[in-house]
This record gives C-alpha cells, structure tokens and sequence, in this order.
C-alpha cells in the first residue's frame, strides 16, 4: 500500500514574533556598533542570531524564497534605519553604524521604543521625498527659469551644502570644519596619486576630508534627473563608510536627493571619482583666491563662473553645473560646452544682442524664449527644441521608432491595417487647449507624480518627442517581431484616444506595404538602434539616410548591408551616440529577454506558448534559472533555440560546462601559468573565468542581455565554483572583492542572465544546496509539464516520422515506471527525434546501441532480466514499427560484463 505524501506545512506565526524580530534589529544594531570595520549583511545575520536564536517560523521561507527573519532584517535595517540616518549601507556590501544610530541606541534603550522612533523617522523621510514643491521663484524677463518640484528638491538638498561651503563648515555634522583649504587639498592630492576605483577611497585622512568628499557627491549627484536616489545616496555613504561613527546622511537631504532637474547623461554619471576628483581642483583653486573675489563670487553669478572657470584640470561639465547649482537662475541646465554654442549658434536671431560670452547669450535666448512660452520654463534637452538645434543630416527629415511591442501586446499589426501609431499614456485623460512644452511637462508631472524622477523623465521626453517633435514627413520606425517596418507622419495633429480600454496618443502614418526588411540583415548601426529598448520614442535622425534608403523596395536589401560587418556580431552600443550626446546602451534601461513565444513554442513542438511564457518571466524577474528534466528532454538544444529567438548575437552569450573538478578559477577567475619572454620561463597571472569575461562585456553595453549558459550545474561542486559569488546572485546592486583580485570590486551585471541545465538522472543533484534553490528559479522540462506533453508525436507529425515511436517510448517510459525506476530516468523525447529511425535497422541500433545499455545500468544486478522486462522487438512488431525485427543475442558484443560495471552513455541532450 503506498504510503501518502502530506507535503510540510509551514510553521504559523506566533505571538512573539513581533518582539522577537525588533529585539534581534536592536541586537544588530548593537553589534554593528563594536565593529572596528563595515559588517556584512551576513555577518550580521550571524551576531544578531546568537543573541536572539531563531524559531522555527523565524527559520521559515518567505514566497520568494527568503528566510523569512533575514528578509525582516534586512529590510529593517536597509529601510528604515537607514532612511532615519542610523546606519549607511553602501555599494560595496558593507554596514556601517553611524553617529546618530549610537544617539539613538543610548536613547530607546527598549527594542520596542527604538523600533517606533526608526519608524517615526522613516515616515518623516517619505512624506518628504514625495512632497510637491513649489516651483523657485524667478522673474521670466530678466532670469532663467527651472520648474517643477524636482528642481524645487534638488535645490533645497544643496541649500545646506551651500552654506557649509560658505561658512567652511559642514552639512552633516555640527561643531567640524569641512569646507576648508586644507581638506579640499587633502581629497585632491589623494585623487591625483592614487588610481583607486573604490568607492570608499581607502586610504584618505584625516576623517574631515572624508566627510567633504561625501559632502561634495551629495552636491554634485542633487540635480540629476537620471540617477535614482538610492544611487546618489550610495554614492554619498561610500565615503563615510571607513569611518567609526562617521555622521548620517541629514534625513531631509536624503529625502531630496531622490528628484533632480538636469539630465547629466551616463557618460557624465558613470565617472563618480573624475566628478570628485574636478570639484576638488575647483575648491583648491578657490581657496586660494582673495577673500573679496571669494565674497564676490557669491553675489555675482558672472563673478562666481570667472572664478571656478579658471580652475586647472577641471571638467567643464563640472564647472557648468556647479555654477548653475549656486546660481540657479543665471545658468541653464546644459552642462557641454560644445552643446551651449550649438544652441546659441541655431537658435539666436536678430533681436538678441550678443556678445563673445556664450553663457550670457544663453541666457538672452532663454530669457527671450521664455517671454515667447508665456513665461514658461523651456528646456533644450527635450522636443521640440532639441530637434532644433540638433543638425539633421544632408538637411532632411528625421527619423524615430516607436516601440511597438510592449505592454506584453504587440500594437503593430492594428498600426499598419488603420494607418496610425500610438505610445501609452495611461494617467492622462485630456490635453491642454494650448500644446508646447511647458503645458506638456507639466500635464506629465502632474499625472506622474508618484513615479520616480527618472522614469517620469523618460515618460516626459516620450511625449514631448511624440508631440513636438515628431513632424509630418518624418520617417517612423518599428519592430514587428522579427521585421522593421517603415512610415512616414502625415500632416495631421497628435490626439488622445481611448483605444482598448488604453488612453493613447495617435500620430497619422502612411506605412510603406512593402518596406519590411529583416532585422537580422540590417546593418549592425541599423540593427542595435532598432533594437533598443529604452524609452518609448527614439530620435535615429542620425540614421535617417540609411533608414530612408530601407523604404526603396526595388533595391536589394543586400546592397544596404555592410559586407565587411555582415558576418560580425552587433556593434558594440557604447560606440554609438544619442542625439543627446549620451550612451545609447546605457540609456536602455533594464535589459530584457523577448521573443515571440508562440513561433518559438511552434518550432519546438510545444502544445502552446505556456511554458516558455513562465521561462521568459522567471529569467527576466530573477535573472537566474536552471532548466531541469530527465536526459534527452532537449535541454540545451532549448536554450539554443531561445537565443536564437531573443536575437542574441554569438558576442553576447557563452556556454560552460560544469563537471566533477571545475573550479571557482576555471569559473571566476585565477592564477594561470603565462611564459615569460625574456627568461624563457612562465609566471603566475589572474585570468579571468568566463563568467568575469561575459560579465565585463555586460557591463560595456547595460542596455543588451547577455547570457551565461552552465550546462550540467549539477556535475560540480556549487559552492565552491560560485564562492563569494552566491552573494551577487541575490544582491546584484552589491559589490564584492573577488578573491584574486588585489582591491578591484565586481558586480553582477543586471544585464547578465544565466541559465543552467540539470540532469535529474544524475546523482550528483545532492550537491544543489538549499542556498543555491533559493537564487535560482528551476522549470521542468519532464513530458508531464502540459505544454512539453506530446512533443515527439507533434515532431514526427511535421517529419513525415511514423507517430509510433511516440508510442514506443510512452510503453518504454510506462515499463521503467512500473519496475521501481524513478522518473527522474525516464528517456526524453530527443533519442527518438532524429532522421532515419522511420528504419527498423536504424530503430534496433537506437536500442542496442543507447537504449539497452543505459537499462542495464539502471537495472545493475539484474541486468540480465532487462530483454525479459522490456521486450522491444515485439513493442516494435506491436506498434507497426518493424514486421520482424532481429531478436537480441543473450549476450551482446557490446553489452557490459556481468563482473565489469557498465559505462554511462551521454544523456541524449540536443545540441
């Protein structure tokens, strides 16, 4: 009688669990603060669970996966402590006690009471970030203006910084002075000698430098309107981090470093320490001017540039924004040089007086623009004024896409059959009488409030670009599935619809029937930009010439691909540029993973789209994923397939093969024998693994998916060939120091997918520990999964194959079930899937040569019985297969030895 399986419950909630869990914060926290160093996240789980130890519920998973008392932890100590000032958690993994979680810990003695006053002070923080703002006050006649509350934010973040500047004293903390000569010398000297890329600057005294360093982040990341807030305030902590009770990050600073106004581009961004190291030589320089020219420069914008202008080695972009930082209503958020004159260059006319200052004359045509606007703020890094000055090849129109697949719908088919092309705007419900920029931005603002500053800009720039700057004639472009197709804006007036339940904007296009090149054989310069997957609108003037020439149908298509790139991978996206100046790659937002399922699902002999579904939205939620089945279920021939369908090129994905003595430095990376030339002899050098080589690629180009496939994980020992690195599964925003690397920090790219492949027959499936379960999603691929049931009949339907093997290996499969065999040693579909087995000489090879053996195996110590269980001539003679098939010998050839153990066969996976 077989016994029945109740599957375990989790342990319920007590009473105590409230209490528990604030006793073991507070137990953290006061762990953290006898740290000489930054703790880890794990080291502190440690401390805080030998003082408070762990119930069975505490022990218990969450949904996700998570031990459900670290996830409270974590969360407690990551949100709201460290939104209240207590702790700093940086970038590079590490937790840092601050000066006023000491305050606090001596003052709520009581877990309970410590545990309401961080709440307390975390709901001060949100009610402050989100907060409406009025815009800064400005006279639009004589003064530039900035709108909106994330300008009135970031101003009000640098306010405090400003005056510490000023006075030479500091913003995070009372009774030090920071802003001195003495310090901003220190950072510099510290910059210039030292080529470190650690965020924590190792190695910079005295303490007050430190504290001027983060100071500074905090004054230079306020304004950007491209960097989350919990990156500036990363950015921020890092410094602070080295530090025994170093000073918390003022609660209302921190709440404002979440908006910004100026989009400082990645390029800019990307380069924290440069940033540092260019307002250090600008503070330098400063200091050791007179004390009136100082005084002065406060008072006089003009006066303030002229002075930080003249600093030796310092960005320009650095010099622009800490300008317009200061004196906000003098400067305009256009940081390049070489972008202001082109502005002023195209957009002047003849009522502007002008002088050889190109900032002064800036301000005359934003001044003179702004009367224009009713005395609205413009902006120049938006439509439709930056398809105004922005130069537009050979003098003719411009081009864009539009995505059209998103929203997991692809829009394009009911764009070319009515003739129109649309974007999402969900929150919008009417449009203003009078269109231009400031009504639009400020409709945007209003109904995206509650969006971060960054996806509302990207929303912003999306409705601009669609309503301003898109103009009749112009070239429109979309993906549809696998094609690009082509139009052209008519002359008609952008509306707002209601159109399957959406609230769209429409803009009228004449689609060209014809023009549906492939995407595949487009060019590479073509082929990368079409493929972007940012915002919903991209300007591609810079390629409007060979876009045009697409809409040529009598041309061969072949005549428009670069025969000398035609069989290179996609050129690298970090070498082409926006329109804006910026990396396309890093403008692309998160990397995705996206095929069309059901063609895929088709080629595949899936009974639907379902399955595949599920394994695109596990990878591109958890970005890790182990495909698991018993062998020849087509494991690897899957993942093949799928890259093939996600339009991954061979430059961005890479197989490995995991067995019994793969290593963490076969993996990661590590010491390897390089000959020397000048002694003739070899020295040890650190190589990097193929998962640092496809990780640094990733890094390169953010906006592409890369993808890392392990074949057979299981054959290794996990832990030890992943090492340090089961951290960054579970943490990608963390960095981590490898452990051949002498100071040089690693992240797990978010663009980095992996994807693994997993024999269940193979024993070694002990080895995936419950650490390496929970960073992973692993699928099924057994037959009983409804979408993979019937795969084999459906292929030999489409082979013209006899459907009795399908047959065949369901009796096959049936019998090894009915004789103990555990499933997990079922034959998969991909043995029978071959061309040729409609031969009964080929089908008895298939048996004697692959089947039977790996039987045998199964059945050790009764291997002999094995002719007797499975009588495959005559399921052969039964299902039609063969009319009289040779019977086999009672000793074959090539049969093991009844003394000798037999040799296992490779599991049958396709590839």
């Amino acid at each position: 009688m077989a016994t029945e399986v109740i599957p375990a419950m989790q342990p319920e909630q007590d009473a105590e669990w409230t209490a528990r869990y604030r006793r073991r914060l507070r137990a953290a926290m006061e762990e953290l603060g006898k740290q000489a160093d930054p703790a880890t996240l794990t080291e502190l789980q440690e401390l805080a669970a030998a003082r408070e130890p762990l119930t069975p519920y505490d022990a218990s998973l969450t949904n996700s996966g998570a031990v459900r008392a670290w996830n409270n932890l974590a969360w407690n100590l990551t949100t709201i402590c460290e939104h209240a000032g207590w702790l700093h958690a940086t970038s590079e993994g590490g937790f840092r006690l601050a000066a006023d979680g000491r305050t606090a810990l001596a003052s709520y003695p009581d877990p309970q009471d410590l545990y309401d006053a961080a709440i307390v002070a975390y709901r001060e923080w949100d009610e402050a970030r989100k907060a409406t703002l009025p815009d800064p006050e400005a006279d639009p006649s004589t003064q530039v203006l900035h709108a909106g509350s994330g300008t009135a934010h970031a101003l009000r973040a640098a306010g405090p910084l400003l005056d510490a500047w000023r006075a030479g004293a500091s913003a995070f903390t009372e009774d030090i002075e920071v802003w001195t000569a003495g310090n901003a010398r220190a950072l510099r000297d510290y910059l210039d000698r030292t080529s470190t890329q650690h965020a924590t600057l190792p190695g910079l005294e005295p303490n007050e430098a430190r504290i001027l360093a983060a100071e500074t982040l905090a004054l230079l990341t306020a304004p950007f309107s491209d960097m989350v807030g919990s990156t500036k305030r990363s950015r921020v902590r890092n410094p602070l981090v080295p530090m025994v009770d170093p000073p918390g990050l003022p609660l209302l600073m921190s709440a404002d470093l979440e908006q910004g106004f100026v989009h400082g581009g990645p390029a800019l961004i990307a380069t924290p320490l440069m940033m540092l190291a260019s307002f250090a030589r600008i503070l330098v320089h400063w200091f050791a001017q007179p004390e009136p020219a100082r005084a002065a420069a406060w008072n006089d914008p003009w006066a303030f540039r002229d002075l930080v202008v003249a600093a030796p080695d310092a960005d320009p972009r650095i010099v622009s924004l800490v300008c317009l930082v200061a004196h906000p209503t003098a400067f305009t958020s256009v940081l390049a040089p070489v972008e202001r004159a082109r502005i002023v260059a195209t957009l002047a006319t003849e009522s502007d007086t002008l002088t050889d200052d190109v900032e002064r004359n800036l301000r005359t045509i934003t001044v003179r623009l702004q009367q224009d606007a009713g005395g609205q703020p413009v902006r120049y890094d938006v439509a439709p004024l930056l398809q105004q000055w922005r130069e537009t090849p050979d003098g003719g129109s411009r081009a864009w896409l539009v995505r059209g697949e998103v929203d997991q719908q692809n829009r394009v088919l009911a764009w070319i059959r009515q003739g129109y092309v649309s974007i999402t705007v969900g929150q919008l419900t009417q449009l203003p009488a009078h269109v231009d920029q400031g009504t639009l931005s400020a409709l945007v603002d209003q109904h995206y409030g509650h969006l971060p500053v960054v996806k509302r800009e990207t929303k912003k720039r999306d409705v601009l670009s669609f309503m301003l700057g898109m103009q009749p004639g112009d070239l429109v472009t979309t993906v549809d599935g696998g094609v690009l197709r082509l139009g052209r804006v008519e002359d008609s007036p952008a509306e707002l619809q209601s159109i399957g339940g959406l609230s769209l904007l429409t803009r009228r296009v004449a689609w060209y029937p014809d023009a549906t090149p492939e995407v595949k054989q487009l060019p590479g310069t073509i082929r990368t930009r079409v493929r972007f997957k940012g915002e919903d609108v991209l300007d591609l003037t810079d390629i409007a010439t060979p876009l045009t020439e697409l809409t040529d149908v009598d041309d061969d298509l072949a005549g428009f691909v670069d025969t000398d790139k035609a069989d290179e991978p996609d050129a690298e996206l970090e070498d082409l540029t926006n329109l804006d100046g910026s990396d396309t790659a890093a403008l692309s937002g998160a990397a995705v993973l996206a095929c069309d399922v059901d063609a895929l699902a088709h080629q595949l002999h899936h009974a639907d789209s379902s399955w595949l579904e599920e394994l695109l939205v596990s990878l591109n939620e958890r970005k890790q994923v182990v495909l698991e089945g018993p062998p020849g279920t087509g494991k690897t021939f899957l993942v093949k397939r799928l890259l093939e369908a996600c339009d991954i090129t061979e430059a961005q994905w890479a197989l490995v093969q995991f067995h019994p003595t793969y290593s963490y430095e076969d993996f990661v990376e590590g010491f390897r024998p390089v000959q020397t030339p000048d002694s003739g002899g070899a020295a040890l050098t650190v190589r990097p693994g193929p998962l640092k080589r496809i990780a640094e690629e990733a890094a390169k180009a953010p906006g592409k998916p890369f993808v890392l496939v392990i074949d057979e994980i299981n054959r290794a020992n996990i832990a030890k060939v992943f090492g340090e690195l089961y951290y960054l599964l579970e943490y990608r925003e963390s960095e981590i120091e490898l452990l051949y690397s002498d100071g040089e920090r690693f992240q797990m790219p978010e663009n980095l997918f992996i994807i693994g492949t997993m024999n269940t027959a193979d024993r070694s499936i002990a080895l995936l520990d419950a650490a390496m379960r929970r960073r992973f999603v692993f699928l099924s691929m057994d037959s009983g999964e409804p979408a993979l049931a019937g795969i084999l009949g459906r292929w030999c339907e489409s082979n013209s194959m006899p459907t009795a093997l399908a047959d065949l290996r369901d009796r096959l499969n049936a019998t090894m079930l009915g004789r103990g065999l555990d499933p997990s040693l079922a034959f998969g579909p991909s043995y029978f899937m071959r061309s040729g087995l409609d031969s009964p000489a080929a089908v008895d090879r298939l048996w004697r040569r692959e089947l039977r053996p790996m039987l045998i195996e199964h059945h050790y110590g009764k291997h002999t019985q094995v002719d007797e269980w499975y009588p495959f001539s005559r399921w052969l003679r039964d299902l039609g297969l063969s009319a009289a098939p040779p019977e086999p010998p009672e000793e074959p050839s090539d049969a093991p030895g009844h003394d000798e153990p037999p040799s296992t066969t490779a599991d049958g996976d396709q590839s």
